[in-house]
């Protein structure tokens, strides 16, 4: 397979091209708008009198063989014996070693410099915050202490890049599927702009062929765009949990996705009604650098007391010290979010249990937490829903949960936060909409 870029003033001049270049069954890979044109990235099968060409020009093998694929360490042992270190380092053969040729050199070269760049990631992950900059920390502050906690964020990363590449996979298969969709020949002359504004705004095959069903029906675009944010809105559960909020609650979420600051938002609200005596903030068990120091500036911010608890006999102590407090938020440690949610559920049967999303989060990072058989949550709340944010995988995903949505915010402020539905959550997507009559 070969991808070919095609550029024309708009999608159908742009199909028309990619059709009389490569014909019929060349596999349109994205669609967007690039530089005042479109953009068709297209896949197609090498000719075999062009792969023989290729085949031709490539470089004569040297005449020392290489080490065939079985005597080379496969990726997973790379990253067990160089990034986790479970297992003893693979030992290498100086006599085999001598026979590697310069390819082989080079891919080992990679190797070391793909280790060096991942474990920096694993270090920088680790020290960043939700929103505080860490600068003038030095590499010697590190605490050998946190090398489990680094290794199990190693892991985390490792997982979230597979969860990626499946979730690739499964589009393009899903794509593949999907009868001549490259947007625009299933609709309308009228509505083609619209389904053009899916695609240029990354919205999940699924999701899309929903909606086209909608659109299909229409010929008016604000009719169209009306009924979609009914059937998606109706399809998405929310609940308000602004009103007489009380008892514990629990902010969870993936590291950067902006807990802390809910948790400082929450406190803020309800600070105005119970009075700042009557709500707390906990940090449980987050030994991130800076984060004591950002979960205490956003209390500042809301007025409200901070607390810190490092394990669970900790926390059980605070909260009897605590109990006469109307409002006690949680904020929990952005690693390892099922296994504490777990831990506390036990400890804490009655306290409410919220995950806190990214608006722009990627699907496979939204399914998850939320499609886990391990957790439940009571709702859902996003963070950075800004207008050029379109949040499709946090839509896909909540169509077919049962958590339902909650809270909204856009900007970093700690009073920047609204209560959102299913059908506020659609609007939101659709009305900033990149729609363009050409």
């Amino acid at each position: 397979m070969e991808l070919q870029r095609v550029l024309a003033e708009d999608t159908r001049r742009a199909m028309e091209k990619v059709i009389h270049l490569y014909g019929e069954d060349a596999l349109v890979v994205s669609n967007k708008r690039a530089k005042d044109q479109t953009e068709i990235i297209v896949a197609i099968d090498l000719a075999p009198e062009t792969q023989k060409t290729l085949n031709e020009m490539q470089a004569p093998a040297l005449q020392e063989p290489r080490v065939s694929l079985g005597e080379m360490p496969n990726f997973s042992d790379v990253m067990e014996t160089e990034v986790f270190k479970t297992v003893p380092a693979i030992a290498h053969d100086p006599v085999q070693n001598k026979s590697l040729d310069l390819d082989a050199d080079l891919d080992s070269g990679l190797i070391e410099e793909f280790m060096h760049e991942l474990k920096e990631t694993v270090v920088k992950e680790g020290l960043a915050t939700e929103g505080l900059a860490t600068e003038g920390l030095a590499s010697d502050e590190f605490n050998p202490a946190n090398e489990d906690r680094e290794s199990l964020k190693a892991r985390e990363i490792v997982d979230m890049v597979r969860q990626e590449l499946a979730a690739m996979r499964n589009e393009f298969k899903m794509s593949q599927q999907l009868e001549a969709w490259s947007g625009t020949q299933s609709v309308t002359d009228e509505m083609r702009p619209l389904i053009e504004a899916f695609n240029e705004t990354g919205m999940p095959v699924g999701l899309r062929a929903l909606v086209t069903d909608v659109v299909n029906q229409h010929t008016d675009m604000t009719a169209a765009l009306s009924d979609i944010a009914d059937m998606l809105g109706a399809a998405i559960k929310h609940t308000n949990v602004l009103e007489n909020i009380q008892g514990i609650h629990l902010i969870a979420g993936s590291s950067g996705a902006g807990k802390t600051l809910m948790a400082g938002r929450l406190a803020k609200h309800a600070a105005l009604n119970y009075g700042d005596q009557d709500v707390a903030i906990i940090s449980y068990n987050d030994i991130r650098f800076g984060a004591w120091s950002q979960t205490q500036l956003i209390g500042s911010q809301a007025g409200v007391e901070t607390f810190r608890a490092g394990s669970l006999e900790m926390l059980e102590s605070l909260l009897q010290e605590l109990e006469s407090r109307k409002l006690i938020i949680i904020d929990m440690p952005g690693v390892d979010v099922l296994n504490h949610m777990n831990a506390l559920t036990q400890l804490l049967p009655n306290a409410r249990k919220h995950l806190v999303l990214a608006a722009d989060a990627s699907e496979s990072s939204v399914k998850r937490h939320l499609k886990s058989a391990e957790m439940s949550w009571d709702s859902v709340m996003l963070s950075r829903l800004e207008p050029d944010v379109y949040p499709w995988a946090v839509i896909n995903t909540l169509l077919n949960a049962e958590t339902p949505v909650s809270l909204g915010a856009a900007e970093p402020s700690i009073i920047d936060m609204a209560p959102l539905t299913g059908h506020g959550l659609a609007q939101q997507a659709l009305s900033h909409l990149p729609i363009s009559f050409v």
